[in-house]
C-alpha cells in the first residue's frame, strides 16, 4: 500500500532560494531511489506561515522509504546549512478519501 510522506519547513524570510537549492539536492536523490512514486513541493501563499513550504512524497511503501534513507541520504541531510531550516517529517497512509463531483458536460 503506497504511503505520503509530508514533511513541513520552517524557512526564514529572505531563505527561500538556499532552501530550494538544498531540498533539490535531496529530491533528485530520493527520486532515484526504488519505490519513489512522485511529490509536490507547496509553498504557503501567506507571508506569515509558521511552515513556508510543505514536501509531500510518495512511496509504495513504509519499508521503500525507510530503506531510501540510507548514507547518501544522511550525508545530504546532515550539512550545516539545514540547521537554518528545521523539518516536521511524518509519514502517513490514506483512511479516507472523496473526490469532487465532475459537472456534466452540457
Amino acid at each position: 500500500m503506497p504511503v505520503t510522506l509530508i514533511n513541513l519547513f520552517e524557512v526564514p524570510a529572505g531563505r527561500e532560494e538556499a532552501f530550494r537549492l538544498l531540498w533539490e539536492q535531496v529530491n533528485a536523490y530520493m527520486q532515484a531511489k526504488p519505490g519513489y512514486l512522485g511529490h509536490r513541493l507547496h509553498q504557503a501563499l501567506a507571508d506569515d506561515a509558521r511552515y513556508p513550504y510543505a514536501n509531500v512524497a510518495t512511496w509504495e511503501s513504509d519499508e521503500a522509504w525507510r530503506a531510501a534513507h540510507d548514507e547518501g541520504f544522511t550525508k545530504l541531510v546532515t550539512q550545516p546549512q539545514w540547521r537554518e531550516f528545521p523539518s516536521t517529517p511524518a509519514l502517513y497512509e490514506v483512511v479516507h478519501t472523496r473526490e469532487a463531483a465532475t459537472p456534466a458536460i452540457s
